[in-house]
């Protein structure tokens, strides 16, 4: 699919594009046998000042958050990026989610103090929402002298082995509002369990447990407008970016698919002509809904909300259509591990399990039918 991105856009698509096929697709298939963390891709993402993209140019960012003047910028390096290593892309978007959040949130000292580490180091920040069982307000933060004391379990915490602050998102046990706060690794009473960490698939993702235990926040490193992570559509706003991702992975299986049956002269066939085009449409329309939504979002956060959750339900539903049809097209041979489409395989049945994107059909379907609907679902 041609794409018509402005000048700034393709400068940046051909930035990462050389950073991913020069270097972080030929790391991925090592990283997911060892289930260790990208570094060198961070290393290489801070030298290029991607890392943060999210925060406003004053603060030393590219511009690229929802608050910033392109966005779509921001959700182009995911995509992006998961077509060399989906487990970067996310790592990626959970470091930059995380920014923005303490960027609406914090006050000019807190992010310049949070981020500091992330500008000098290329430190990545934690959002740990998601906790055992499902939902986020099981960890409760009790109001004490100075600060809050932090009690509870979150899973899933990308980047906490290479974090120095992690964003989390507690309950005020006596306001009962989500509040986020900001820990510091060495924080008495966190433990971070990265041997928790072993999946199927995103393996290079490493997300440890976190268990908090009257873990003590000084005031100064909680942040404002408490509620306002729901409130403000910020759990919609972070979905965005696993769209971004299902839609970099699919396109980059769908093109070594294709190579795969040009390479070996299999191309004559007429069903699996059919389903390289279904693919293919299935694909765009995607990629085209998300676009539109990224760049309605911006004049209207409900309405890009929803669209949004389309596109999610559409490139969920070309990931399942794409593993019907990729084992008829290539044969058994192109899933043996000397190849990538059976790593990026199990990172997307891991991965598109993380947003619950029947929630989001849903939500769209309650919408048409214009009944109420909650957008914190998404």
């Amino acid at each position: 699919m041609e794409t018509v991105f402005s000048p700034r856009q393709q400068e940046l698509v051909d930035r990462v594009d050389e950073l991913v096929f020069s270097s972080i697709s030929k790391r991925a298939a090592e990283l997911d046998q060892r289930g260790e963390f990208p570094d060198a891709d961070f290393r290489d993402l801070h030298r290029e000042g991607l890392l943060l993209s999210t925060l406003p140019r004053k603060d030393g960012g590219l511009g690229f958050g929802f608050d910033g003047d392109d966005p779509l910028s921001y959700f182009l390096i995911i995509e992006r990026l998961a077509m060399g290593n989906p487990s970067t892309a996310h790592c990626f978007q959970v470091h930059s989610n995380a920014a923005q959040i303490v960027r609406a949130f914090g006050t000019d000292e807190q992010v310049a103090r949070f981020l500091a580490p992330t500008k000098e180091h290329g430190r990545l920040l934690v959002g740990a929402g998601s906790e055992p069982g499902g939902g986020r307000g099981g960890t409760v933060a009790r109001p004490v002298r100075g600060g809050l004391s932090i009690t509870g379990v979150k899973h899933y915490a990308t980047n906490a082995s290479r974090s120095d602050w992690l964003t989390v998102h507690v309950r005020n046990e006596q306001t009962n509002l989500l509040e986020t706060v900001v820990v510091h690794r060495e924080s008495a009473g966190l433990d971070i369990d990265e041997v928790f960490w072993n999946p199927a698939g995103m393996r290079a993702c490493v997300s440890p447990l976190l268990t908090f235990k009257d873990c003590f926040v000084p005031d100064d490193c909680v942040l404002a407008r408490p509620g306002a992570f729901l409130t403000e559509h910020w759990l919609g706003k972070i979905n965005f970016g696993f769209t971004a991702n299902y839609l970099g992975t699919l396109q980059a299986m769908f093109q070594w698919t294709v190579d795969y049956m040009r390479q070996r002269g299999q191309v004559d066939t007429q069903v699996y002509q059919m389903y390289v085009g279904e693919i293919r449409a299935r694909i765009d329309a995607a990629r085209l809904l998300y676009y539109h939504a990224v760049n309605l979002a911006r004049h209207d956060m409900v309405q890009g909300l929803l669209k949004s959750n389309e596109a999610k339900y559409l490139a969920v539903d070309c990931l399942q259509r794409f593993k019907e049809v990729a084992g008829q097209l290539v044969g058994s041979t192109a899933f043996f591990r000397s190849f990538p489409l059976e790593r990026m395989m199990r990172d997307m049945d891991v991965h598109s399990l993380h947003r619950r994107h029947h929630f989001g059909a849903v939500m769209v379907g309650q919408a048409e039918l214009g009944l109420p609907f909650e957008l914190a679902h998404s």
